[in-house]
């Protein structure tokens, strides 16, 4: 790779692990060309990007990044990998998966995730990744559980001043 491109995919790399909440770094080896376009635009759909890296270049873009919690991706760069990044949590693990499934094989292997800003490693914990909630599911569930009670509360008042409008309306009556 020329000295011009090298700093170019540096810079992506850089762009990529700076600007994304979520990050997988995967290996596709031993898949085929027609698997991985599958995949490809299975995380295409979901606009997640998916890159193959060299390992020498995302070592580097991790050590220029001011987020240095990412340096536990370090002792894993070897062998193919392959970057996903989106900032949607659990979403590339549940393609990964459904893959697993039609294609029956276990590639591409999950190396190691941050999602949340949490780290998993291995296809061991694509089940935890799968059902991981982002802080907005969390918050959305959490108004879903209080919108009943509010919901309760807000009829008592209404059937309240209600209740009280008829009173006021027979004392003025009489």
């Amino acid at each position: 790779m020329k000295k011009e491109k090298k700093r170019k995919e540096l810079l992506k790399l850089i762009s990529i692990l700076s600007d994304n909440e979520t990050i997988y770094l995967i290996d596709i080896s031993d898949l085929n060309s027609n698997q991985i376009s599958i995949l490809r635009k299975n995380f295409n759909k979901f606009y997640i990007q998916m890159r193959v890296v060299k390992n020498t270049l995302l070592k580097k873009a991790l050590e220029k990044i001011e987020n240095k919690q990412l340096d536990s991706f370090l002792p894993i760069l070897n062998g193919n990998t392959s970057i996903l990044s989106s900032n949607l949590g659990g979403l590339p693990s549940k393609i990964i998966k459904n893959f697993h499934f039609k294609e029956k094989i276990e590639k591409p292997y999950l190396k190691a995730a941050y999602v949340e800003k949490s780290f998993y490693f291995g296809n061991k914990d694509l089940d935890i990744l799968i059902n991981i909630k982002s802080k907005n599911d969390l918050i959305i569930d959490i108004l879903n559980m209080l919108q009943c009670p509010i919901k309760k509360i807000l009829f008592s008042l209404k059937l309240g001043e209600y209740k009280i409008f008829k009173m006021i309306e027979s004392l003025s009556s009489r």
